[in-house]
């Protein structure tokens, strides 16, 4: 009986082992390469290397929106994704599970079952201190925690493999100031998986100054989310996958930031690698560049702190005449860049000053009376007018019921007889009627477009608006329009860029340039040159000149200065009734027949300086001026040439 006992248990264990040996012959021997390598790939894991956004730099070099250094409170990823719906997933959180209570039941000296309801509790509690501490809402801190998980969930399909973002902690409140992370890091205990961290947000120095040139960064939209990770699930080069987005970032809303994305952006780099520290591949990340603008920001608050100082809303631009770029184009109000997200309900519903406006290049306006120099061109230059045509004024063109000249509203006598120079100076609507009326509505819409009033103003900001022209199609009183619109009235209405870029062509020997604001795109710059005579030129500027040094000119007693021969023209026109009004009854339309809440009209003062040899174009404009353009806008126009001239932008 004992003998069958053992001869059966050594036929087990002689089986048993046999299987055994079996067994790890094959996998050794047939299957081992397979599980080698298998072995080998679960010890690699790829990492994405972060980059930095470049820095945007006025024309001096000063610094107008960096990256600067700040700190992140972050969570565990984890944490943020929960315990997931594969069983990988769930085995991953299970054991980050158990290496937190562990953590908890060493360091407190418990029980494990009291260090799981420690856990428990203080899962629950880093929720509720993530919005006590950071100021930030509970649906901003789901909300990016949400996109944390689309961005480790993209990596890991676009690379195709175990990534380090798995097993680090995510941002969801970034940017927080330093007394802030010293207040959240004393609180870490009582939370779970949170940590704080160095890292960089987008910081504006100058504030207000030029926020409407400047720009912002925002989160990528939903669209946009969806797309970057499209990208990333494709067969496209790890490369290009690198250079896009993924979801949570930030990219450029407004302004340069967006503008210049491509630049600014730079790509990410990528790194494969063992756990023991062995790299097996990478590639570099590329910082994005600088851009380099054309302004002088001391140049734009200077001329910012004019309109602040005088109260009023509106626009002055600044143009080099030779080359064309932009040393300054205020807008009036401003916001501060670095608070914009904090006040952006106050700031969107202010309907009255409207801050978000960007009245450089974003808002049309009739241009009144600054039309005037182009309608003399086009008539000379298309023999319409000749230099000694003469027209006369008696304060209204046909008859006393339409058609006035200035000078009737006020009680005034007619000009009289003018001719080109002196109907500039005295800026007489009676003498443009007529040379609207000879030059016809076609020819005189072709020829402001020559000047890009038909275009945007060219400086490829992302806000910017065509001018608006009457179609000459669609007119019913073709002639009317006509005399309309070389008064600068009617249908016509352009931004301010493109009045001050119509003098700079004056003075620029009529060669036209958009103007230029950003260096690294000066191969986008249009130049051509109009077909416009030197005597007629010459004209021109001699009325314009007239306009500010002859007693006679409409901004003698406003403009002139004795050191500076400044040429220029004002313009007074009428504000349309949808700018004056605002949406009083909530229901997202303006209440064009309620009450107005800004009364006045669009004034205008635009030139170039000086006389001889133009260095600077400009133009001031003031919204609801009661007024008129060269009372309001001419002794800022003034005070512009001097404050150029002592920066050393009128130097030969």
């Amino acid at each position: 009986m004992y003998e069958r006992r053992l001869k059966v248990f050594l036929i087990v264990v002689v089986v048993s082992i046999s299987v055994i040996v079996g067994r790890l012959a094959h996998l050794q021997l047939i299957q081992g390469e397979q599980y080698r390598r298998r072995a080998g790939e679960l010890l690699i894991y790829g990492n994405l290397l972060p980059t930095v956004r470049g820095k945007i730099l006025d024309r001096r070099g000063r610094v107008l929106a960096y990256d600067r250094p700040c700190f992140d409170f972050c969570l565990d990823y984890r944490m943020l994704k929960g315990p997931g719906s594969t069983v990988d997933e769930r085995k991953a959180y299970d054991r980050w599970v158990r290496g937190r209570v562990r953590e908890i039941r060493n360091s407190e000296k418990v029980s494990a079952e009291r260090a799981e309801e420690i856990f428990e509790r203080r899962c629950e509690r880093t929720w509720e201190l993530s919005v006590e501490l950071t100021g930030a809402t509970r649906n901003e801190i789901f909300r990016t925690a949400e996109n944390a998980v689309r961005r480790v969930e993209t990596i890991r399909r676009g690379v195709g493999g175990p990534i380090r973002e798995e097993n680090l902690s995510h941002a969801v409140v970034p940017g927080l100031d330093e007394a802030t992370a010293v207040k959240v890091r004393a609180r870490l205990g009582e939370m779970v998986g949170a940590s704080v961290r160095p890292s960089h947000r987008r910081w504006y120095p100058r504030g207000h100054d030029a926020c409407h040139v400047i720009g912002l960064l925002r989160p990528l939209t939903g669209r946009e989310g969806r797309q970057a990770r499209t990208t990333w699930k494709s067969d496209v080069s790890i490369e290009s996958k690198l250079s896009g987005n993924l979801p949570g970032d930030r990219v450029g809303s407004v302004g340069i930031e967006r503008l210049c994305e491509g630049l600014l952006r730079g790509s990410r780099g990528y790194r494969r690698g063992r756990r023991t520290g062995q790299v097996l591949d990478e590639i570099q990340a590329r910082f994005g560049s600088d851009v380099h603008l054309t302004i002088d920001i001391e140049l734009q608050k200077a001329l910012a702190d004019i309109l602040v100082r005088l109260g009023k809303l509106g626009a002055i631009v600044v143009l080099d005449v030779p080359t064309g770029e932009v040393l300054a184009m205020a807008s009036l109000p401003t916001y501060d860049l670095n608070t914009y997200r904090r006040e952006y309900d106050r700031l969107s519903r202010d309907q009255v000053r409207l801050p978000l406006w960007d009245r450089t290049v974003s808002v049309r306006y009739p241009p009144g009376s600054t039309v005037k120099p182009l309608a003399a061109l086009t008539g000379l230059s298309t023999g319409a007018i000749k230099p000694d045509t003469h027209f006369y004024c008696r304060g209204y063109l046909h008859n006393p019921s339409a058609f006035h000249c200035w000078t009737w509203w006020r009680n005034m006598p007619g000009h009289g007889s003018l001719e080109v120079v002196g109907a500039l100076e005295r800026s007489c609507n009676v003498f443009f009627y007529n040379v609207g009326e000879e030059i016809r509505l076609r020819r005189q819409v072709e020829w402001l477009g020559k000047f890009g009033f038909a275009d945007k103003p060219g400086t490829l900001l992302p806000g910017e608006r065509r001018g608006r022209l009457p179609d000459p199609q669609r007119v019913r009183n073709p002639v009317g329009e006509a005399r309309y619109l070389a008064i600068g009235q009617g249908e016509a209405e352009v931004t301010s860029m493109h009045v001050a870029n119509a003098m700079a062509t004056i003075a620029r020997d009529g060669q036209f340039r958009s103007p230029l604001l950003v260096r690294e795109l000066k191969n986008k710059q249009v130049v051509r040159p109009l077909p416009i005579t030197d005597e007629h030129l010459r004209l021109v500027r001699e009325g314009l000149y007239k306009v500010v040094n002859s007693p006679s000119g409409t901004a003698y007693k406003h403009a002139r200065d004795s050191e500076i021969k400044i040429c220029g023209k004002t313009g007074t026109a009428e504000t349309h009734p949808r700018r004056i009004r605002v949406d009083t009854d909530g229901d997202g339309r303006l209440d064009r027949w309620g009450p107005a809440v800004c009364t006045g009209d669009t004034a205008w003062f635009a030139g170039f300086a000086p006389y001889r040899n133009p260095r600077i174009a400009f133009v001031v404009m003031v919204e609801y001026s009661e007024t008129g353009g060269g009372p309001t806008c001419g002794p800022i126009g003034r005070e512009v040439v001097k404050i150029c001239r002592a920066m050393g932008y009128m130097n030969e």
